[in-house]
């Protein structure tokens, strides 16, 4: 069927055409009458629908024209009133003219000079010139007014009674201003009537507190009234900016009258009997503050509610805290932290809000400031009570997360939250109460495992990783503060400091096993990377154990024999529970113990010294069983290790390694302190003779034969045995006493000296290479294979 409007062909079934949209006749010989009558009625209320929703597509397209002349700095597009549309060609030549003329094109301006702001100056114009300015401006004004007051009074132009009328009229012309402007000039309206308001606080605290013109009952009723409007004002037009800047005027107000009551006292500061009707003044504004912040959640607008209440009391605390008492004080700081309580958390509770991180915020800045404050003021009088302080504090925020949850599943996030700050304070109000003792590392390790066994037995994620933070204070306390304890009349392992270490080590350990045991139900963070949570435990408690043992044992030679054996059961341990980082920490301990051996347990005092029979020898001996058995552990169960830890030289062939060093290095040392402390007990004159001469000779020559029996002994396993590793190192070895025999023997030893190291040398040498021929096979693999 060919369409009357576009001459395109469409199928006969066809109502509208596919390419323009315009109705198709229908063929009355195809079509029952009935039929056709129903059809024309269906058609003629989809053609209905279509005129409306083409009517209200051409007025949103007038309407974003005009936003875009807006924003780009155009003149302002009149919204033309929509025409009726007669019938289906003239739907269809609307659709076409809008399809023609696309929303982009938007009649612009003729080029001026100098070129015209860019829609970024142009905002940054309105933002500055229209708000920030007008704000400011307003600031400005109300200081400006106070000093000018002020001068007026001193210059006895004002009496006090035409001082504070003049503030109130100033402040009812304002507001009435701003609401005259707020709707052709909001932002400038807002400003305005905000300074208002701080004018009409200013006026009617000074009637009050520093003339008495008005009774007590008057000034609270007129000072709720200002608070109530201000509400009103901020909740009728919507604007956060009128509330900040009118509480900003409200807190401000006292420092103002502090400095004009120079003039009214001659002391420049409020008199002492004004300090009371000061706080209420801080608890009517509040009061307000807490009624606005129910249905609005302003956030920014409580800070500055919260920190000028705050600074206001700190203020009024300076001058008046020593002549009101603990008592009021604490009273007064307690009912402005109840306030914000509710003025951070009611309007989630009351509307079912979700909470944001803001809000978190403004309950952390709220309980914190709250505290510290309050433990500056107890410290002094109520120190053994401050610890039963943060307790209530934490029974408070508890409370309030049981009754948050019990309101709606909405603020689930609130409730935790609340949960989560009630155990922080649990947390502080055990070192304030034990002090700075080892207990309070207990004590945190007991809390920390319980909220980690309550998280994974109730499926709280966030009880989980606040147990975490409680192991890193735990860990920091016990690493940098317990194990510099000093305790001068304690035994090793039977003082309070040993007992925080032994707690600390079965609580963490006992972690890592909860972690490992229900790692399923982990999130993908915690359990599926290589350093995953539950390992990290396991090795934290390790190290707890490697630090203990030094803190109790210090500086000798049965912390080195403590270390080995961990670091075996450590190695032996990562192997039979399969936790490869047991075995990275168990490397890490060893290496200590290498340093240990080299650079401590090494030296010995020679006036003391037997031979074999000394501690050096045992933590040596000991060291190296360890180091020996490790490296046998890894080399049976070498199939399971890390693929860089199966390399040839990599991790059990260093150990073999390195015992035989040690055990060469233990030796060498023996041999030496041996002929040493001979030396020692001659005098230095007869040093150079020929028993002192003989004796030097013999330790030069001690160390040559011993490194080359031992390389000796080492080739021959290597041989027989077919270890390529042992072969190599045995050959590096036996390399030391040759080059030593050339190089250095051969001109300091005396003669006879000389004559048995290189026989012996030689006789070695022929023993090798008699090895060599006799096991030529292994030698072959060796070379050939390697």
């Amino acid at each position: 069927m060919q369409c009357p409007n576009c001459q395109q062909d469409n199928e006969p079934t066809n109502r509208f055409c596919i390419f323009c949209g315009a109705l198709l006749p229908v063929l009355e010989s195809k079509q029952p009458l009935e039929t056709l009558d129903a059809d024309i009625g269906t058609l003629t209320e989809q053609v209905q629908e279509l005129r409306q929703e083409v009517s209200r597509l051409s007025t949103l397209i007038d309407l974003m024209n005009n936003r875009l002349a807006t924003i780009e700095g155009l003149k302002e597009v009149p919204t033309p009133t929509p025409e009726p549309i007669p019938a289906t060609p003239a739907v269809q030549a609307t659709i076409t003219e809008r399809r023609e003329s696309p929303v982009s094109e938007v009649p612009t301006t003729p080029v001026r000079k100098p070129r015209p702001p860019t829609a970024i100056e142009q905002e940054w114009e309105q933002i500055l010139g229209g708000n920030w300015l007008a704000r400011i401006g307003v600031f400005l004004l109300i200081i400006g007014m106070g000093f000018f007051l002020k001068y007026a009074f001193e210059q006895n132009w004002l009496g006090p009674t035409a001082r504070v009328i003049l503030g109130t009229v100033a402040g009812l012309g304002m507001v009435g201003g701003g609401h005259y402007w707020h709707i052709r000039y909001p932002i400038f309206a807002q400003a305005i009537s905000g300074g208002g308001i701080a004018l009409l606080y200013l006026s009617i605290f000074a009637a009050f507190a520093f003339f008495g013109l008005i009774g007590f009952y008057l000034a609270i009723g007129l000072l709720l009234v200002i608070s109530v409007a201000s509400a009103l004002l901020s909740l009728r037009y919507n604007a956060m900016a009128l509330a900040i800047i009118s509480i900003i005027g409200a807190f401000i107000a006292p420092f103002i009258l502090a400095v004009s009551a120079v003039g009214v006292s001659g002391t420049g500061a409020v008199q002492a009997g004004q300090s009371f009707w000061l706080l209420v003044y801080i608890m009517v504004v509040d009061i307000g503050v807490l009624w606005l912040s129910t249905f609005r959640n302003w956030r920014w607008f409580t800070l500055l509610s919260l920190l000028g209440s705050l600074a206001v009391f700190g203020v009024w605390h300076d001058r008046f805290g020593d002549e009101v008492g603990l008592l009021t004080s604490m009273v007064n700081l307690t009912l402005i932290f109840l306030i914000f309580v509710g003025a951070t958390t009611l309007y989630h509770i009351v509307w079912r809000r979700v909470s944001q991180a803001f809000d978190y915020t403004l309950m952390v800045v709220n309980a914190t400031s709250y505290f510290g404050i309050s433990y500056a003021l107890l410290w002094d009088d109520l120190r053994a009570w401050i610890g039963g302080f943060s307790l209530l504090l934490a029974l408070f925020y508890g409370g309030l997360a049981y009754g948050v949850i019990r309101r709606g599943t909405e603020n689930v996030r609130l409730s935790l939250f609340a949960l989560g700050t009630a155990l922080v304070f649990l947390t502080v109000a055990i070192p304030v109460q034990l002090g700075d003792r080892a207990w309070t590392t207990i004590a945190w390790a007991a809390q920390a495992t319980i909220l980690l066994w309550l998280s994974l037995r109730l499926r709280m994620p966030l009880l989980r990783f606040f147990s975490y933070a409680v192991y890193i204070i735990m860990v920091v306390r016990l690493l940098f503060i317990d194990a510099g304890m000093h305790l001068p009349a304690a035994q090793p392992f039977l003082n309070e400091r040993f007992l925080a270490f032994l707690i600390s080590i079965i609580s963490t350990y006992f972690a890592g096993y909860l972690l490992w045991r229900e790692r399923n139900i982990l999130s993908e963070t915690e359990q599926t990377s290589w350093w995953s949570v539950y390992p990290i435990f396991l090795i934290t408690a390790s190290l707890f154990f490697t630090v203990a043992m030094h803190t109790e044992l210090g500086n000798s030679i049965w912390t080195t024999i403590a270390w080995a054996t961990q670091g075996t059961l450590l190695v032996w341990g990562s192997l039979r529970l399969h936790v490869p980082q047991f075995r990275i920490y168990g490397y890490g301990v060893f290496a200590a113990v290498a340093i240990r051996l080299l650079f401590f347990d090494t030296t010995v005092d020679l006036r003391t010294f037997t031979p074999v029979l000394n501690e050096r020898f045992l933590s040596f001996l000991i060291s190296i069983i360890a180091i020996s058995l490790t490296g046998y552990l890894l080399w049976r169960q070498k199939n399971i290790l890390q693929e860089w830890e199966e390399k040839i030289w990599s991790v059990y062939p260093v150990f073999l390694v390195a015992a035989n060093f040690f055990s060469i290095w233990l030796l060498s040392v023996e041999v030496w302190g041996h002929f040493s402390k001979q030396l020692a007990t001659l005098a230095p004159w007869e040093l150079t003779e020929p028993m002192g001469v003989g004796l030097q000779s013999a330790r030069n020559l001690s160390l040559t034969s011993l490194w080359a029996v031992y390389a000796a002994i080492l080739l021959f396993v290597g041989i027989t045995r077919r270890l390529r590793p042992v072969r190599l190192a045995a050959l590096g070895l036996l390399a030391i006493p040759i080059v030593k025999v050339f190089a250095y023997d051969v001109w300091v030893l005396d003669a006879v000296y000389q004559i048995i190291a290189f026989i012996s040398l030689g006789i070695l040498l022929v023993a090798s290479g008699y090895l060599y021929q006799r096991y030529q096979k292994a030698i072959t693999d060796f070379i050939v294979k390697g």
